[in-house]
């Protein structure tokens, strides 16, 4: 099995003024046929989304992928999705907003799909995406998707997390996850952490990540960050030069199941 996370940027593309001469707005045809394209490539089996877009957009994405589709909505603006391989039994989203929040946690997103693997096996595969600039509301969601992992790991043993975490690995969320024996992919088995905002005229950071519980941590076989070209560049940044997005995908690969 090959799993994925990608910060989409909302499928404008980076620098949005460059690329929108090319793939459009989201929603056209020729944007979905452009992301079609970058996710079938990434040839994941189960592909987790930040800063999505409209089901209705997504939907397309995922006919043309044969993908089953999750959406995960946003309090605020910023979606999530999950394209599986395999059937979605049940969603669950653990982002909304009360009367008098300004910010709620998860104002981006988070949510869990359970996956129909094979006739005994299910999975829940977890999409997050932390609030970029406030550490202490980062602690909070930290803390409830402890919680909530808790929650759904009796419901199987078999889990994922992934997303855009906007965090390095010392904050509260990876020790969390950490205690609670969750695998991060690249450390494991990806040769260590490394840069997934590492594109021209984007502030490097190392911060989307893959986790799997305990019961898959011994399955892990590989693991990247993706950088090929069309994903990054070096610069400069000139006429007619962009990428999918201003973050890099990360994948891994599992010999799981059975």
């Amino acid at each position: 099995m090959r799993i994925g996370t990608y910060n989409v940027l909302g499928l404008t593309g980076y620098p949005a003024e460059e690329s929108r001469k090319q793939i459009d707005r989201p929603g056209t045809a020729d944007n979905v046929a452009h992301f079609t394209g970058v996710f079938s490539e990434l040839a994941c089996d189960v592909l987790g989304l930040e800063e999505g877009v409209a089901v209705g957009h997504m939907q397309k994405i995922a006919l043309g992928l044969g993908r089953h589709l999750a959406t995960f909505p946003s309090p605020i603006a910023w979606p999530g999705h999950v394209l599986s391989r395999y059937p979605v039994v049940e969603s669950r989203v653990f982002s909304h907003r009360g009367p008098d929040e300004e910010v709620p946690p998860f104002s981006r997103t988070a949510g869990a799909a359970l996956l129909e693997i094979d006739a005994h096996t299910r999975l829940w595969f977890v999409v997050l995406h932390l609030h970029p600039g406030i550490v202490e509301l980062r602690n909070v969601e930290a803390d409830i998707i402890r919680d909530r992992l808790t929650e759904l790991l009796t419901v199987t043993d078999n889990a994922i997390l992934v997303g855009d975490l906007n965090c390095e690995i010392e904050e509260r969320l990876h020790g969390n996850l950490k205690e609670m024996q969750f695998a991060n992919a690249m450390e494991t088995v990806g040769g260590g952490i490394q840069l997934t905002m590492d594109t021209v005229g984007i502030r490097p950071h190392s911060i989307d990540h893959i986790y799997v519980s305990p019961s898959l941590a011994g399955r892990l076989r590989s693991a990247e960050v993706v950088r090929r070209p069309g994903f990054r560049h070096d610069g400069p940044q000139s006429e007619g030069v962009w990428v999918h997005s201003d973050h890099l995908p990360v994948v891994a690969d599992l010999d799981w199941p059975e």
